[in-house]
């Protein structure tokens, strides 16, 4: 299995289509596409161009304001990655309709790729995912899919964004563009990815203990036996990290709420994805009743480091050995922080070797395998290498 980045592209479709076609002609054996694009792009355009360039099956999504690959970060071009070779096999399933039953939506699609993966002979499976954001709760949809394939698969992948407006997100599937779906790869080969997720979020100094008191999956009600976002925008503002008259979500975005878990220090990070009329928030995904929560951020240095130590672990079994590239998936809120500074996540990234690598930023993270213990993560960086 080889993988291959483009981009980030400049000139439009023609450029993106020229680029995949260049390394159509080069690359043997079956072909698997991924195109990421900015919200605010024509996507029938850029994938009909790339499906044209690559002769094969396309995947991606719209991001949330930032995609990358090893040669740098675009907010405003798209960037590409081809897996292919002779070596591996995939296969890909659409889950449709995830808001009106997701758990079943996914377990039939999940079924197709267990299927395609018995006619493949390959010590390693691996099940990409990448979701519409606003489709189901997170914890829900993580859950569906590891449900729906055997417990030794990988599970890594994404929900997609729309540049912070929390409008609408997108993934693709060929030329679809999809809204309240999930897109599933499967991958198939004898190389099992190395694969680590990681956030580096700590809780803001002086911040308050605040417990959830009324939840309905993903719909958090209440804070201390107050409406969630009344009680999130007074801890905002008495912190310091909110002034009156700013925006609440753009502050909930870099100021997110952490959960205390049983296994020790590291905070289980939740984002707020929209205020309801009554001052709920919808969360990108659910928490159990009664979670005690901080505000919890991160500074630009700690994001880095966090990005230093992601890279090393997931590096580390490689050791002299040549890495056939890697797939990350980011957070927007990641890139809120960092600001100017995101390439040097993404140099970061990289552990001072060279390799093909393709990300993006999104608005959940997802990562599920042997040995883990949550499986949805928000503000968190997701990295898989071969």
């Amino acid at each position: 299995m080889e993988i291959v980045s483009v981009g980030p592209t400049h000139g439009g479709p023609e450029a993106l289509e020229r680029e995949l076609a260049q390394v159509a002609a080069r690359l043997d054996g079956p072909k698997l596409g991924i195109v990421y694009l900015p919200i605010g792009v024509d996507p029938s355009a850029y994938l009909a161009a790339a499906s044209n360039g690559l002769g094969a099956p396309i995947v991606g999504a719209t991001t949330a304001g930032a995609a990358f690959t090893e040669r740098g970060v675009s907010r405003t071009e798209p960037v590409a990655a081809v897996i292919g070779g002779r070596d591996f096999g995939f296969s890909l399933s659409i889950a449709h309709d995830l808001s009106r039953d997701p758990a079943g939506q996914i377990k039939i699609a999940g079924r197709r790729l267990v299927d395609a993966a018995h006619r493949v002979p390959a010590r390693s499976q691996v099940m990409i995912a990448l979701a519409d954001a606003f489709a189901c709760d997170g914890e829900v949809l993580c859950s569906a899919l590891q449900a729906s394939v055997p417990p030794h698969w990988r599970i890594f992948g994404a929900t997609a964004g729309d540049d912070l407006r929390f409008e609408a997100t997108y993934v693709f599937a060929g030329r679809e563009i999809l809204r309240d779906a999930a897109v599933l790869i499967g991958l198939f080969s004898d190389a099992s990815p190395s694969l680590v997720a990681h956030h580096g979020w700590v809780a803001e100094p002086g911040g308050r203990e605040m417990a959830i008191t009324d939840i309905d999956g993903s719909v958090l009600k209440t804070l201390d036996d107050r409406p969630a976002a009344e009680t999130y925008r007074d801890e905002l503002l008495r912190l310091g990290v909110m002034r009156e008259g700013d925006d609440l979500m753009r502050a909930m975005g870099t100021h997110e709420l952490g959960a205390r878990t049983i296994f020790g220090d590291q905070l289980k990070i939740r984002a707020a994805m929209r205020v309801l009329d009554d001052g709920s928030l919808v969360l990108a995904g659910s928490l159990p009743l009664g979670t005690i929560v901080q505000v919890a951020s991160a500074s630009p240095d700690q994001l880095i480091e966090a990005a230093r130590t992601l890279s090393s672990r997931v590096l580390e079994p490689f050791d002299n050995r040549a890495i056939r590239g890697a797939l990350v998936f980011d957070c927007g809120a990641r890139m809120q922080l960092l600001g100017e500074r995101y390439g040097e996540q993404i140099t970061a990234f990289l552990g001072g070797r060279h390799f093909p690598m393709i990300g993006m930023a999104g608005y959940g993270e997802l990562a599920k395998f042997a040995g883990s213990v949550d499986g949805f993560h928000n503000a968190t960086s997701v990295m898989a290498a071969w």
